[in-house]
Order: C-alpha cells, then sequence, then structure tokens
C-alpha cells in the first residue's frame, strides 16, 4: 500500500467527524493512494469496521464513484476522476472569465454571474456582487433552472439536438412566474431567438423582480461551456436597459470563448 499517509489520515479524521461523510473517508483514502486498496486497508486508514466499508463501496461501485478489480481491491472511478477534471475545469473557467465579469460590474454596476452546465440544470461557478447596496440573493455553487433563467437559456439554446431531446423529455419545467416558458413549443421558439440574437433575456422568469441579459461562451469545439450575464432588480435594471447592454455581454463572452480556444 503506497499512498500519502500523512495526508490521507488527517483528512480522514477530519471527515470522521461528520457520521454523514464516511463515503468521503473512502474516496480519500482512494484518492491519495498509487494502488488498488482492499477493504482490510481501508479500515485501517478510515478508522471505519469493515462492514461498513463493504456497505459503502457496494454503493460506490454502483454508482461509479468507485472501480473494483477481481482481486476485489479497490480504486476511484471515472465518475470520482470526472468529478475532479469537471472542478478543474470550472477553476480554469472562471480564473479566464474573471477580467470580462469585472469588466461587466464596472460597466453596469450590477451583479455579474458566470454559470455553467449541472447535468440538466445550471450552476453559478463565480460571481460579482453589485456595486449598489442592494445585490441578489444567490450563491456560487447554487443550482438554477435552465429554461428560465438567461444564462441557463443561453447555455441550453446552443446544446446539441441530441442533448436538447433528453433534456426536454427528462427535465420537468416548473412554472416560476406567468412569464415562464413551460411549453415546448413556446420554449423551443424562445431558444431559436436567442441563437439567432446571441444572447438570452431573462424577463422576470425565473424571478418576477429580476432582469437579466447573459451569452454563451464557446470552447474550441464550440460546446457552449457556460455564459455570463448581467442580473438586476427589474426597478433599476428594465428589459430595454438590458438590452442595450446585450452586445457588452457579447461581447465580453466571445472575448472569454477566444481566451479558451487559444
Amino acid at each position: 500500500m503506497i499512498f500519502d499517509k500523512e495526508r490521507a489520515t488527517a483528512r480522514c479524521q477530519k471527515l470522521g467527524n461528520y457520521s454523514s461523510l464516511k463515503a468521503l473517508q473512502i474516496l480519500e483514502t482512494l484518492s491519495h493512494s498509487r494502488s488498488c486498496l482492499g477493504i482490510t486497508e481501508l479500515s485501517t486508514a478510515t478508522n471505519l469496521s469493515a462492514s461498513t466499508i463493504h456497505r459503502i463501496l457496494q454503493e460506490l461501485v454502483e454508482t461509479g464513484y468507485v472501480a473494483k478489480n477481481e482481486e476485489r481491491k479497490y480504486r476511484l472511478g471515472f465518475d470520482a476522476m470526472a468529478l475532479g477534471m469537471r472542478m478543474q475545469a470550472s477553476d480554469f473557467m472562471v480564473e479566464v472569465a474573471e477580467k470580462e465579469m469585472r469588466r461587466l460590474n464596472d460597466l453596469s454596476t450590477e451583479t455579474i454571474h458566470l454559470i455553467a452546465l449541472n447535468q440538466y440544470q445550471g450552476i453559478y461557478i463565480a460571481k460579482l456582487e453589485a456595486k449598489n447596496q442592494i445585490g441578489l440573493r444567490s450563491r456560487v455553487g447554487w443550482n438554477l433552472p435552465l429554461h428560465c433563467t438567461g444564462g441557463g437559456k443561453a447555455v441550453l439554446a446552443n446544446q446539441s439536438e441530441e442533448w436538447l431531446r433528453a433534456y426536454l423529455k427528462n427535465e420537468p419545467r416548473k412554472r416560476f412566474t406567468e412569464r415562464t416558458f413551460v411549453e415546448e413549443a413556446a420554449l423551443l421558439e424562445e431558444l431559436a431567438r436567442i441563437r439567432a440574437q446571441g444572447y438570452a433575456l431573462d424577463n422576470r422568469e425565473h424571478h418576477a423582480d429580476v432582469v437579466c441579459v447573459a451569452a454563451p461562451i464557446f470552447s474550441a469545439e464550440h460546446k457552449a461551456l457556460c455564459a455570463i450575464g448581467i442580473s438586476a432588480p427589474d426597478y433599476r435594471f428594465p428589459l430595454d436597459k438590458a438590452i442595450s447592454l446585450a452586445d457588452e455581454v457579447m461581447a465580453s463572452a466571445a472575448a472569454v470563448s477566444r481566451r479558451l480556444q487559444q
């Protein structure tokens, strides 16, 4: 068993204070190992009982976060590795977009969000607060619906037809306000309009008093990775003002896309 024992032990001791994080203890131990580990080795490293580890490993193997070899030893699975890569990608995306987020923040004085895909939802991966005293109640790490938010629709509109069909089939579309696009035909028409004009609007569709304008950011393979947008209360950011800033938002999205494609 060759792994960074000191670091793994420290992390496991910290996680061991929380009964709900036993699976993370196992994943942490596997992540620091350079070889596959058996149940006895994992029990020694985590101070969890062999029966507890066996039960949790079964669930982690079924979900793809852990893989088991023919010798009944375990390593991180591809889903756990993919999660780590997505986290690294998010950090890189925030770093690349920071300059343009600050530019839009200075220009509009309003809240700037960077939103990425999280399965069939969006997720805030970066935020700059409004320069006004009253901002928006949002937080990095929060999920948001794709069908009724500016950043969500900007990303949604630029997915493949196959992905979009799966989304429409499997993801419920909740009505948040009277303006929310719920019906499939109306949403598809809205997405076509977004693709044509290059930006998306949230005209009080998610929250009855919030307006947003956003544009997609593309990878070198022309995949819509995320969106950058301006959001604010409608009393100081009416729809016409949001539209007046659409060119600036698209310029920022294009600038970030260029940096990603270099």
